[in-house]
């Protein structure tokens, strides 16, 4: 036996979720530390196709000036 974590689900891949929408601030808000920067996909449990669009979307968030930069 392994005393090892359990390995986290990706709440993307659970729900089905295939668009990641850059103007859901409040999801997106949960993929972001209190810094400003983006959380890495092993503190987040994220799979490596969605934390890619989860940071493509906070970019673009950003661009749009609807999230704020790194402090």
């Amino acid at each position: 036996m392994t005393a090892g974590r359990s390995k986290k689900k990706c709440p993307f891949c659970a729900d089905k979720i295939d668009y990641i929408d850059y103007k859901n601030l409040r999801m997106l808000k949960k993929f972001m530390s209190q810094y400003g920067r983006v959380v890495p996909k092993y503190y987040s449990g994220v799979c490596l196709i969605h934390q890619k669009r989860v940071a493509n979307a906070i970019k673009l968030a950003r661009e749009m000036a609807l999230l704020p930069y790194v402090r």
